[in-house]
């Protein structure tokens, strides 16, 4: 589940990069709907948490999932 799960984080923050570059960097300063000094360091900001969430999934896709250790029972338990 949780390598699942680490997966489908680094699609969607990737996704979401992309997205923004597009929408909120390309798109904007083609229209110049709005300053550069706006824009620019939002998009950093947002590119930089994606950043932080595709790590986060890259770290929970790729650790290996760790088997508990065996319970061993004590000779005094088992002459009971």
């Amino acid at each position: 589940m949780g390598r699942a799960l680490g997966a489908v984080i680094c699609v969607l923050c990737a996704v979401v990069a992309i997205v923004e570059i597009y929408f909120g960097l390309v798109c904007t300063v083609i229209d110049k709907t709005a300053p550069l000094a706006i824009i620019l360091p939002v998009v950093i900001g947002v590119l930089v948490i994606c950043g932080l969430g595709f790590w986060l999934g890259w770290i929970m896709a790729t650790t290996k999932e760790v088997a508990p250790a065996p319970v061993e029972v004590s000779k005094e338990k088992e002459a009971e």
